[in-house]
């Protein structure tokens, strides 16, 4: 019999101001990653070594039909998919949907993992095909509502005025609005490769391109993005 999926343990994450990576002290603000630097970024609390050769434990009863062991795994593991996966929400309810959809994902593939594989990386591939898969969902960007071009207009010329009108304490929030004027796969491989820090082959393997045509498709996003805030009056060094 199929064994039926968990549910997060009530889903109960915590509110996204908590969760929010904060790139204030970044000297170029949201956009800094363009000229390749690494990007400061808050990230969950590491876990003691302990919890996770402990999670070998949970998985191996998790695999064999244990849900409390699974719940456990979620638990754990569920304030760092909260991190990653805020990173391509436009919501709170996007949010949650994508954090529950990854663990349904990763309890029916359980079977497949194999102790070779570190669990965090796995899960969080499992995590980025999701953000990827909701980029290309809402191809019309998630914050679309608010920017409604005129026939008189560029669809571009409102970016500046609303991304000006954000926060200068939510950083974040800018740099997803602009991603989110992007393609997809751009918006997805610029979140994963400097927002996420993934590496660059690992973003390769998992999406099934090549790393020189990973590499050609970075820099051809970035120039895109780069493109749109030149438009607008920003300026690089």
């Amino acid at each position: 019999m199929a064994r039926s999926p968990p549910r997060c343990a009530d889903t109960t994450l915590p509110p996204p101001t908590a969760k929010r990576c904060d790139l204030r002290g970044s000297a170029s603000l949201p956009f800094s990653f363009l000229e390749l630097p690494a990007l400061p970024v808050v990230t969950a609390p590491a876990q003691p070594e302990s919890l996770v050769d402990d999670d070998l434990v949970l998985i191996q009863a998790a695999q064999a039909g244990d849900l409390d062991a699974f719940d456990q795994i979620i638990t754990r593991h569920q304030s760092t998919m909260t991190a990653m996966l805020h990173r391509f929400a436009a919501n709170r309810a996007d949010l949650e949907d994508m954090v529950q959809e990854t663990f349904v994902r990763a309890w029916r593939a359980l079977p497949q993992w194999r102790p070779d594989k570190p669990f965090l990386h796995w899960l969080k591939r499992i995590a980025a095909n999701i953000g990827l898969e909701f980029c290309r969902k809402h191809q019309r960007s998630p914050f679309s509502r608010l920017v409604q071009p005129t026939d008189e207009s560029h669809p571009l010329d409102h970016i500046a005025s609303e991304v000006e009108a954000t926060s200068a304490s939510d950083d974040l929030a800018s740099t997803q609005f602009i991603l989110s004027h992007l393609p997809p796969d751009d918006r997805a491989l610029l979140t994963l490769l400097h927002l996420e820090q993934m590496p660059l082959h690992e973003i390769a393997a998992h999406f099934g391109w090549s790393k020189v045509n990973a590499k050609v498709k970075a820099f051809r996003a970035r120039h895109r993005l780069k493109t749109i805030l030149t438009r607008h009056g920003y300026t690089f060094p």
